[in-house]
């Protein structure tokens, strides 16, 4: 019924009205409607909820300032739209080009946006803050109001970071990975593309450890192929040269290195080429004087060449070699040998057991395996793979047994192909040739002055053989008595 208070509060289906009008009805019911005849709209209170209408199937729109068309819609199927009243999706704005769609401030002033105008969208802080994208509670991708994306990984100080750098310093580069104790970087300028990186850098193409990588090629025919030349300029912009800023001076324990020098291309196999071509010129040399050709021919003297076959037969086969020995002419031309670090093939067996041990794997050979005393290293192909690896030497228990760290060994047999030395031997050919030419023309001088002595003993001799046939021809027959 219908009540009316002593503050003018009109109550329908109450008779203490608390409002200017107030309709009570029992839970699960309609109260107000408002209606057409065709479109009806209503309030409704029922399972915990308020709920305000439409109870025909047309739209509810939602206007503010007496404006002329819906400012928010809601359509029969749910679909939501502000600024539009045929949103296409649960959920859309339309608004003029150029301009914000929806806003979220904090009242610590974050202020998240969505704009779209022109050909683009935009979705993002319009705050100095730090956009991320999350996913399962974990901020995957943070993009940093500098600009930088991290992916995995807030406060990235690359444009695309994936990862940490620790403390690696990396910074600045277009792309940068880290695992936080080492990284890699990417970058590009007007004058090149630089890739850098705290650990080696290793290639494997195909994945196989039997990929090819081509230069200024597509069709690579061998594991590095160089295609094309160019001439070299001077770079004025080369700089870091800290060796040559740390040099002490020709006084200096600098001036005489003891270590090999630097090496740009590390071979294991041939390497073909129309013509190979060395640094000569003069003027990047302190020349001390012509070499001494009787001593440089002393030395070739010394030299033996010898034949021999390599130990490594699968790679080498049996093939005859007629050259020299290292150790051999290090012994009366030293400076033409020079040491570094490689493996020899002193073992050079497959293991017959392998047996998994707390601090590592036993390999156990049928023959001896020469492995010293000094080794720490030692270079193995594993069943079923196709590359060699390089593992740590825990320790030799016997003559035919030695311990290795590596990662889980699954295979039933491992070919050893032999240790680690730090004075593994290389011959400077260019300097051999060069001392042959030297003695060559130590050689050639002894020959020239081998013929002029032999011309001036001919001439010595025709004199002689003149002089006798002359002293033939005036000699004095003398008569005998009584003829």
């Amino acid at each position: 019924m219908p009540g009316v208070g002593g503050t003018g509060n009109l109550g329908i289906g109450t008779t203490t009205p608390a409002t200017k009008l107030t309709v009570q009805t029992l839970n699960g019911n309609y109260g107000i409607s408002h209606t057409d005849g065709s479109i009806i709209m209503a309030t409704y209170i029922g399972n915990g909820f308020g709920w305000i209408g439409t109870r025909s199937n047309h739209p509810l729109a939602f206007f503010s300032n007496n404006s002329a068309s819906p400012q928010m819609t809601l359509l029969a199927n749910g679909n939501v739209g502000v600024g539009t009243t045929t949103p296409a999706t649960k959920f859309t704005i339309r608004t003029p080009n150029n301009s914000d769609g929806f806003s979220h401030e904090t009242d610590g002033g974050i202020i998240l946006k969505d704009v779209v105008g022109g050909i683009s969208a935009a979705m993002g802080t319009y705050s100095n803050h730090i956009f991320r994208l999350v996913a399962n509670s974990v901020a995957v991708i943070n993009i940093e109001p500098s600009g930088s994306v991290g992916v995995g990984i807030s406060g990235a100080v690359n444009k695309l970071q994936v990862g940490s750098m620790g403390a690696t310093g990396f910074n600045g580069n277009d792309i940068a990975i880290g695992n936080g104790t080492h990284a890699t970087g990417f970058s590009q300028s007007n004058a090149a593309a630089t890739f850098v990186s705290t650990t080696d850098i290793v290639f494997l193409p195909r994945g196989n450890g039997h990929g090819r990588i081509g230069i200024n090629t597509n069709t690579p025919r061998a594991p590095l192929d160089v295609s094309d030349y160019t001439t070299v300029a001077k770079d004025p912009s080369a700089t870091g040269f800290y060796g040559y800023l740390n040099f002490a001076g020709v006084t200096g324990t600098s001036a005489a290195p003891t270590t090999i020098g630097n090496v740009s291309i590390y071979s294991s196999g041939r390497v073909y080429a129309d013509e190979f071509d060395a640094f000569s010129d003069g003027r990047i040399k302190d020349i001390a004087g012509i070499s001494n050709t009787v001593k440089d021919l002393e030395i070739i003297n010394s030299l033996h060449i010898t034949d021999y076959t390599m130990k490594d037969k699968v790679k080498y086969g049996a093939k005859p070699y007629k050259k020299v020995i290292a150790q051999e002419v290090e012994k009366v031309y030293p400076q033409v040998i020079s040491k570094h670090t490689d493996f020899i093939p002193n073992v050079y067996q497959l293991t017959y057991k392998i047996e998994k041990k707390n601090n590592g794997y036993l390999l156990s050979f049928p023959n001896k395996h020469n492995i010293s005393n000094t080794a720490k290293k030692l270079r193995v192909l594993l069943s079923g793979t196709e590359a060699m690896q390089e593992v740590e030497i825990v320790a030799i228990p016997s003559d035919t047994q030695v311990i290795i760290t590596a990662p889980d060994i699954k295979s039933d047999k491992v070919f050893v192909y032999g240790e680690e030395v730090d004075d593994f031997r290389t011959v400077d050919y260019e300097g051999l040739t060069t001392l042959n030419i030297s003695a060559t023309q130590e050689l050639s001088r002894l020959l020239k002055e081998q013929e002029k002595n032999n011309e001036m003993q001919n001439k010595k001799i025709a004199a002689m053989e003149a002089a006798m046939e002359l002293l033939k021809n005036n000699a004095v027959i003398p008569s005998v008595a009584g003829k």
